[in-house]
């Protein structure tokens, strides 16, 4: 039988070596993904190239967006294609033909018409538009919102409460009918997150009670519960609660919905429920301290004896896409058949990735990579640095994000470039040196200096690790976050600003408790819960 190395060795020997800007010649014929998108966007801002090479590597963009999307929009900007109506504004709209008119007249033009405008127009559409007709006769009502309301139209309710300046006109209470007709479009998960998340209009959210859970999506019914605790109606949290578990698909989402139904409700049953979850996640962890439960989940943490794969570059980001390919593609069967290839020191993360897949995602493997690195490191900082690398990259040396965030430890260039250069002054230190999972963990390390400066609870610094330490100073500076109080700090986690940041830092508490006790320095997770309500004990930005 073949193994995997088989498969990907002959691609080594193609690629050339790693470190630094890559010409077109370089990165031309390496398959299509994020590792060919980042080096293209190097060879754009770093190095030589013709127009005609640049359109070459264009067709053969993996994602088009962020930085890469903006610089070639820079080096070769679309064609644009004058329409027939560019030239029709609010001054000339009654000018146009009626054509123009019908394409322009959508609710945030229909906004910036003097009403007299409007009127005009809601006139000459009465008859052959009643759409048009009604949604600006609306307009030049005192309350639009009501008008909206009164006929149903809720995508013209959802972009006039997007575009309004005074969001107080909609702290009133509206039909339950509509506000269900309301919650079944796809846009009203950012306007209720948004709200329900900045603790905005309370009048308004009040609404949001009236709505029935039973179509709901799992994201949707959750952020519903999280506003119902917010406004003290915990029976109508209950029910979004519950109604979230149920459409949830993931685990960790099903575990946090049923926590909230604990919370509310103190009933053990959950606990219960929370106690045979195979997910490790902090309210499985907890339910686990609260009850003396032993974890449901299968935690693995190998310790091989032999080094390396022979001939197998781990800082090569092509050689890992292929790699993750192959894996991808494997059956649970064949993953467990070629696991025993990766299980070195030096590929601790790939072999963690057969065997999760091998075990159908049943057994959890925290890994512990380049130990030897960290030797002179105590297992509290140790802990964090892998706690964060697990959430990072699984410990896969040579990932890149869709954000270009390299290595291991997932910096981002400007930031890897501004340590390296300036705080460590590496001589010769270039950006893609982060693919050295090695000198990634001495980074992190460094920089996790600097994040404890001024943070001292591993749920902050996780946020700031991955949102920044601005974004966390704000979030905490706001005042109404991780303080004492009912339903803390679980509420707080809850209302952390930034999504992504939001779940990252819940994983990377996680996976601290549970790397602190693979050290054998373990700690409660209760004591954890406790601290981060705590001003003076997690924070300087608040003391």
């Amino acid at each position: 039988m073949r193994t995997l190395l088989k498969f990907i060795l002959p691609a080594i020997f193609a690629v050339a070596a790693f470190g630094g800007v890559k010409s077109f010649e370089e990165i031309k014929d390496e398959p299509k993904g994020l590792a060919k998108d980042y080096y293209f966007y190097r060879l754009l801002t770093e190095g030589d190239y013709t127009k005609e090479q640049a359109q070459i590597l264009n067709k053969d963009v993996f994602r088009r967006a962020g930085v890469l999307a903006k610089k070639l929009a820079e080096i070769l900007p679309p064609k644009k294609v004058k329409g027939n109506c560019d030239s029709v504004d609010v001054k000339n709209i009654l000018d146009a033909n009626v054509t123009c008119q019908k394409q322009c007249l959508r609710v945030p033009f229909m906004m910036k018409l003097k009403k007299e405008t409007r009127q005009k127009l809601a006139d000459k559409f009465k008859d052959s538009d009643p759409l048009l007709y009604r949604r600006l006769s609306s307009l030049n009502e005192k309350h639009p919102e009501d008008e909206f309301a009164k006929f149903n139209d809720t995508d013209a309710f959802l972009v006039y409460f997007k575009q309004s300046s005074h969001k107080d006109k909609f702290d009133k209470i509206f039909d339950a009918n509509f506000i269900n007709s309301l919650a079944a479009k796809k846009e009203f998960h950012v306007l209720a997150n948004d709200l329900i998340i900045d603790k905005k209009s309370a009048k308004f959210r009040q609404n949001f009670l009236a709505i029935k859970e039973t179509e709901l999506a799992g994201k949707d019914a959750f952020m519903l519960g999280i506003n119902a605790v917010l406004l003290n109606s915990p029976k109508d949290a209950m029910r979004f609660f519950a109604r979230a578990e149920a459409a949830f698909d993931r685990q960790d989402r099903k575990d946090n919905a049923v926590f909230w139904l604990y919370l509310l409700s103190k009933n053990t049953i959950y606990l219960d429920k929370l106690n045979q979850s195979r997910d490790v996640n902090i309210y499985t962890l907890y339910a686990n301290e609260l009850t003396g439960a032993s974890p449901a989940a299968n935690i693995v943490s190998p310790t091989p004896t032999k080094e390396k794969v022979a001939d197998y570059d781990i800082k090569d980001p092509f050689l890992w896409q292929k790699t993750f390919k192959m894996i991808k593609e494997m059956s649970a069967e064949d993953a467990a058949k070629h696991s025993e290839t990766f299980n070195t020191k030096e590929t601790l993360g790939q072999y963690a990735y057969l065997m999760e897949k091998a075990s159908g995602y049943k057994d959890s493997y925290f890994v512990m990579p380049f130990v030897d690195e960290l030797e002179d490191v105590n297992a509290t900082r140790k802990a964090l640095l892998y706690a964060i690398g697990r959430q990072e990259s699984r410990f896969i040396p040579a990932v890149i994000s869709t954000s270009y965030a390299l290595g291991m430890m997932q910096f981002m260039p400007f930031l890897a470039n501004h340590i390296g250069k300036k705080e460590l002054a590496i001589p010769n230190f270039d950006q893609d040196d982060m693919f050295d999972p090695r000198l990634a963990l001495k980074f992190a390390d460094h920089h996790l200096n600097y994040l404890e400066k001024y943070l001292y609870h591993p749920l902050f610094v996780a946020y700031a690790y991955n949102g920044g330490i601005g974004f966390t100073k704000k979030m905490l500076q706001r005042g109404d976050l991780f303080n004492e109080g009912k339903y803390e700090p679980f509420l707080s986690m809850e209302l952390v600003p930034f999504a992504e940041s939001r779940d990252y830092g819940k994983k990377v508490l996680a996976n601290y408790v549970i790397y602190l006790r693979l050290l054998r320095s373990s700690t409660s997770i209760s004591t954890l819960f406790e601290s981060s309500k705590k001003p003076a004990l997690t924070d300087k930005f608040r003391n």
